[in-house]
Formats: C-alpha cells, sequence, structure tokens
C-alpha cells in the first residue's frame, strides 16, 4: 500500500512559519547592522588604545628618535 504523492503546497503549519521566520529576518536586520557596527567601532577603538600604548611605551624607553622632528 503506498501513500499519497507528494504536492507542491505546504501545510498551514509550515507556511505559518515560514512567515514568521521572513518576520523576524526582515525585523532583525536593522538591529543585527546596528551590533555589527558597534563591534566595528569597539575593534577601531582597541586598536587605537593598543597603537597609542605601543607609541607611549616606545617613547618612554627611548626608542623613538625625534632628533630631526624637532629641529626649527
Amino acid at each position: 500500500m503506498t501513500g499519497p504523492l507528494p504536492t507542491s503546497r505546504t501545510s498551514p503549519m509550515a507556511g505559518l512559519l515560514n512567515a514568521l521566520a521572513r518576520l523576524y529576518i526582515r525585523r532583525a536586520q536593522p538591529l543585527i547592522a546596528a551590533q555589527e557596527r558597534a563591534l566595528d567601532e569597539a575593534h577601531n577603538l582597541n586598536h587605537r588604545l593598543r597603537t597609542a600604548r605601543n607609541f607611549a611605551d616606545s617613547e618612554a624607553s627611548g626608542y623613538i628618535d625625534r632628533t630631526s622632528l624637532e629641529k626649527p
């Protein structure tokens, strides 16, 4: 005994689930973009702070030669 042939029509529950997934994706896109911008800004801030700290450490240790920069 064989079962009925599958149809191209989805069940009402599958349609509801698909609609809810589309709604979530549409509403989440601005939130995801804002989170990615915040993450990029935090990464850039970390890089700027690390660079400044490295420069300050190098200057304190005397590794930066400023003789040619300080001429009038």
